[in-house]
Parts: structure tokens; C-alpha cells; sequence
């Protein structure tokens, strides 16, 4: 029996060899000079990336969330000084602490605020890349910081068992009472506040990081924060009758689609747990973004290249139109795709199923190829811009931003991905 399953075990590796090529390594030039494009557009005394170069509006902002995923890709590449630089930052300055949690920008070269707002969805995303960097170094200073974040977001989970979003994150905590717009969506006071709106990418990030957390520390309120999350995205989010994904919740279920949130159920919950939900569920999820949110674009780079690529848009086509916009690419959330396809592929491989696994990798494979068409070339190295449309709503309540700017969340999904580094997977 055991000569059996060595012999089948062979076989199976001498397969994924054949339909899973080490992707990272062929494109080891194209990560390095996305690498380059980072580092040197960066503040040489923090290590902080500049967000959005080209656009006068974000001038040397950072994003927390991109400093996440641009401490991740360091990692990805074994810059691991780099990536503390960054985590550094973030944990030590309490000057960048509000209501709990982390602000959403900060002024790159000095540090300073300039977005206020605070977002559990970018405290998450530090908090994974604080827990990677302990996996990686085994300091504890930053599975601290994973927790504080991971304790800042179950204080808000909703523990209302009569509410349909019981169970779920919100997008923040509620703002300051004296400031009448204060943590309130598109910061005006007639929107609704962070804390009654329940996103699904949130709620999927918290899974991710509670997951990675109870099974480091067997900490019994992480695995409990991370069920009941679990609760709201199979009762909340998942939409049976599309097989699909809701974009979240308020007093009712938002069924508007947001591509990204598919990608990441497939990398952040795996095969199996969406099995448990729907047999087949990722697979379907993808299939569904396929069919419904890729578009093929015309694009003229600014190099004076002109380009057609095919890609993901941050919604799907009928609500382009209804936005009376075209459908758009995303370089961010293409990646997030690829890392999903590339899971799957995986997945499908490990148990037997050759042909459906090289369905995905070849998907994967193709949309690398069409994201490298639309990297933009420069003296800095390779860099993208944040979606093919400038000025142009994403149908999720913000813009993309203005004309000519390079954005540095797409060069960091670029190097993750081409890595074969999926940060959400555990």
C-alpha cells in the first residue's frame, strides 16, 4: 500500500511539473523592475510608498493599505528590511491611531495624516502583512501587532443575533460625534456611518487574518470572531441564485457585484470551505467573473503605446453602462484574479484532476501576459496605472484617479502574483 501511494504521489508531482511551470521565475526580470518602480518611488527617510504618482491630489500620500500590500510583495521578493521599514512604521507611531485602529493615508516623507478616516478593511491588511512578517522572523513584536488589529475589529463584529448582519465587520468604527461627517461614507454627513454598512471584501479579510491568528496562538475568541464572520459570508454574502457574491449589507443585502470579493473568497476560505458552502463554489465564483466582469480595452500607455488588454473591472459590464462609462481594466484586481485561478489550478491538481487544474494555470498564464502588455516603462522601471480609465467611478462609491498617474497597488499585485505569492492563502 505504501509503495502504491509513493508511486502515486511521483506521478502526481511529475504532473503538476508538466501543467505548472515555476511562473516566478520566468518572469523574474519583469518583478524586479516593478521592485525598482517602488523603491523608487518611495521616501527615502520613512520607506514609505508614494500612492498615486502623477496625480496632484495624492502628491507623496500613502495609502495604509497599500503599505500592506507593498510590505507583502518586499516579503514575496525577500526584502524582508524593507517590508519592516514599513510595519515599523505603522506599529510604532501612535500618532497615526484613531478610534482604535489606524488611519486610512499618511503624508509619505513625514508621516503625518492626510486621510483620517479608519478603515477596518486597511487594518486588516496590516495585520496580515504584520503576521507574515512574524512568520518570516519569528519576532513577536509583530504577531502583537496582528493582534491588536485582530482585537480592534472583533470589538466592533456584530454580536446582535436578531440583525442580519450579525456576525459581520463593519467598515469602521462609528466617527467622532462632534464632527458631523466624521467616519461617514464619501465623508458627508447624510451618508450612512462606516458602522452600519457591512462590505464583503472586509468581512473576507477578517476571516483571513482571524484564521491565520487562532491557529498560531489557539486563541478561542479568534477561532469564535472568525465563525461567526464565516456565519455572515455564507448567510449574507454568498447569493445561492447567482452563485456569486453580494457586495455586502446595510438594513439589507447589497446585491451590486464587486469582482475583487470572488478572487478573494477563492484565496482567503480555499476550496474546501467554499465546498462547504456550495459544491463546486470556486469554481463558479470564477466562472462568474469571467463571464461577467472581463473586458477587453483599448488603452494608450504613456509611453505612447497603444495596447488592447483583457483584464478584470472592479464591477460588472451591465454596471459599466449604467455608470455610462466603458468597462475598465484593473491591473490590482486582475492579479487578485490570477492569484485565485492559480489556487484553483493548484487545488484541482493536487486531487487528480489534470485537465480542469490546466484550464486555470493557462487562464493564469494568459492574464499575466496581457496585464505585462499594459505595464507602463520608465527610468523608475515597470509601474501601472490604477485602472485604464482615469476620472472614471468604480462603481463603488470612489474614482479612479486623474490622468497619467502610475499607482503603486498594481505594481505590488503584480510582483505578488508573478512570485506566486497569494498573501490571503493559509
Amino acid at each position: 500500500m505504501f509503495k502504491l501511494r509513493f508511486v502515486t504521489t511521483i506521478i502526481l508531482c511529475f504532473l503538476f511539473a508538466l501543467a505548472h511551470p515555476v511562473y516566478s521565475d520566468s518572469h523574474q526580470v519583469q518583478i524586479e523592475n516593478f521592485l525598482k518602480w517602488i523603491m523608487n518611488n518611495s521616501d527615502p527617510k520613512t520607506g514609505l510608498p508614494y500612492s498615486h504618482m502623477g496625480d496632484e491630489r495624492y502628491e507623496k500620500w500613502c495609502i495604509t493599505y497599500d503599505a500592506a500590500v507593498i510590505a507583502l510583495a518586499y516579503m514575496a521578493c525577500q526584502k524582508i528590511e524593507q517590508a519592516r521599514a514599513i510595519l515599523d512604521f505603522y506599529r510604532t507611531n501612535k500618532d497615526i491611531w484613531r478610534l482604535g485602529g489606524l488611519i486610512g493615508g499618511v503624508y509619505a516623507p513625514t508621516g503625518s495624516g492626510v486621510s483620517w478616516l479608519v478603515w477596518c478593511g486597511e487594518n486588516i491588511w496590516m495585520g496580515i502583512a504584520s503576521f507574515r512578517l512574524y512568520e518570516r522572523t519569528h519576532q513577536k513584536e509583530y504577531l502583537d501587532f496582528a493582534e491588536r488589529i485582530a482585537w480592534f475589529i472583533i470589538s466592533l463584529q456584530n454580536n446582535e443575533k436578531d440583525d442580519v448582519n450579525y456576525g459581520g465587520i463593519p467598515l469602521g468604527p462609528a466617527g467622532n460625534s462632534n464632527i458631523a461627517a466624521d467616519q461617514h461614507l464619501n465623508y458627508e454627513k447624510n451618508q450612512p456611518g462606516f458602522q452600519e454598512v457591512f462590505a464583503s471584501e472586509h468581512n473576507i479579510d477578517a476571516y483571513a487574518l482571524l484564521n491565520m491568528l487562532y491557529f498560531e496562538t489557539e486563541e478561542e475568541q479568534f477561532k469564535e470572531a472568525r465563525d461567526k464572520v464565516f456565519r455572515w459570508i455564507t448567510e449574507v454574502a454568498y447569493n445561492p441564485a447567482e452563485n456569486r457574491l453580494n457586495r455586502g449589507c446595510r438594513e439589507k443585502i447589497d446585491t451590486a457585484i464587486a469582482s475583487d470579493v470572488h478572487s478573494w473568497a477563492v484565496s482567503a476560505l480555499g476550496v474546501n470551505v467554499l465546498d462547504s458552502i456550495e459544491p463546486g463554489l470556486a469554481e463558479k465564483l470564477l466562472e462568474f467573473v469571467e463571464n461577467n466582469c472581463v473586458s477587453r480595452v483599448d488603452y494608450t500607455r504613456m509611453d505612447g503605446q497603444k495596447v488592447v488588454v483583457q483584464g478584470v473591472d472592479f464591477t460588472d459590464k451591465e454596471a459599466a453602462k449604467r455608470l455610462k462609462r466603458q468597462p475598465m481594466v484593473s491591473p490590482e484586481w486582475t492579479f487578485q484574479f490570477v492569484n485565485a485561478c492559480n489556487m484553483l489550478g493548484d487545488h484541482l491538481l493536487s486531487i487528480g484532476e489534470q485537465g480542469r487544474s490546466e484550464k486555470y494555470h493557462t487562464r493564469r498564464s494568459e492574464l499575466i501576459e496581457e496585464m505585462l502588455r499594459l505595464a507602463v516603462p520608465n527610468d523608475s522601471g515597470l509601474a501601472y496605472p490604477y485602472a485604464t480609465l482615469a476620472d472614471s467611478p468604480t462603481g463603488h462609491g470612489n474614482m479612479t484617479p486623474g490622468k497619467d498617474n502610475l499607482s503603486a497597488i498594481g505594481a505590488a499585485w503584480a510582483v505578488l502574483s508573478l512570485s506566486e505569492a497569494d498573501p490571503l492563502a493559509f
